[in-house]
């Protein structure tokens, strides 16, 4: 069966490049909706990943065969997150590429809603002084300070930032949508003396020694090693740094709309989502075995 020798093909093409060509109409599909290269990535190796477990042609695949993988990846410890990804991936290809009405008794996993442990501001100073290199310090001083994803802020470009009224503009943020954010008075002052001691000119403010993009994978490597000397015990990762960035604002008081339009949510609710994480509230609170 041509199908099944295709997953299993080890020479020649990758199975990345293998399933572009399986799935070339569907990926064209995305492409016209405004799909990023990430997404599409996603929605095929999700469908690969289905059509190995039911192996079947596409054409015969049933709204049971969904069924039965949705409850293996369940048996196999698979996060709601997970599971729920798979689910919009295979619907895409079926309900929205091939016009297969599958999904009308399958319904997404409730997804749990854990509290990320923010950074107080003394952890954050505690993480910045801890990085040496003044490139990688600024780096997080700039995640931090401006709220920003990490792709966001790898691809930032010395062109995209305005010195005298310190804006910074993020081009092609999620949902390719341009923004602007703000950042730090150090930012702005210690980067001049960054951009001016390069060795190498790149556009991208933090750039590798190909003059391209930092990798995400090499920010969080950057933080892991500054958490680790400043004897923090949490798990630090960039997104961390965007949910202490927006609760810090809410802290102070900063109106939702306002810390809304910075970090660059479609949905109000979203950024209503960082409320929660507020804890300055709550401390004023007296416990009533102390009043």
């Amino acid at each position: 069966m041509a199908f099944f020798r295709y997953f299993k093909k080890k020479d020649g093409p990758t199975k990345k490049e293998l399933a572009r060509q399986r799935f070339k109409g569907f990926v064209t599909d995305l492409r016209l909706r405004g799909a990023s290269d990430k997404t599409i990535d996603a929605y095929l190796y999700h469908n690969n990943r289905f059509l190995e477990f039911v192996r079947k042609e596409p054409r015969s695949v049933s709204s049971k065969d969904i069924k039965r993988y949705t409850e293996y990846l369940i048996d196999n410890n698979k996060e709601a997150r997970t599971v729920n990804l798979a689910l919009s991936s295979i619907r895409a290809y079926y309900e929205g590429f091939l016009g297969r009405k599958l999904f009308s008794n399958i319904k997404r996993m409730k997804q749990p809603r854990d509290m990320p442990n923010v950074l107080s501001r003394s952890e954050i100073k505690a993480l910045i002084d801890n990085i040496k290199s003044l490139k990688h310090r600024l780096l997080i001083v700039l995640l931090y300070s401006s709220g920003m994803r990490v792709g966001e802020c790898v691809k930032v470009k010395v062109n995209d930032i305005d010195f005298d009224e310190k804006i910074i503009y993020v081009k092609r943020g999620k949902g390719k949508k341009d923004r602007f954010t703000i950042a730090s008075d150090r930012f702005f002052d210690e980067l001049k003396e960054y951009l001016a001691s390069r060795n190498k000119y790149s556009d991208y403010v933090f750039n590798n020694a190909n003059g391209r993009s930092l990798s995400t994978r090499m920010v969080q490597e950057i933080l892991k090693l500054a958490a680790e000397r400043a004897g923090i015990q949490k798990r630090v990762y960039p997104h961390l740094l965007r949910a202490s960035f927006a609760t810090h604002l809410i802290e102070n008081d900063v109106r939702i709309h306002k810390v809304q339009r910075l970090l660059g949510h479609a949905d109000r609710r979203t950024t209503e989502g960082y409320i929660r994480l507020r804890t300055d509230d709550l401390k004023r609170v007296k416990s009533p075995l102390d009043i």
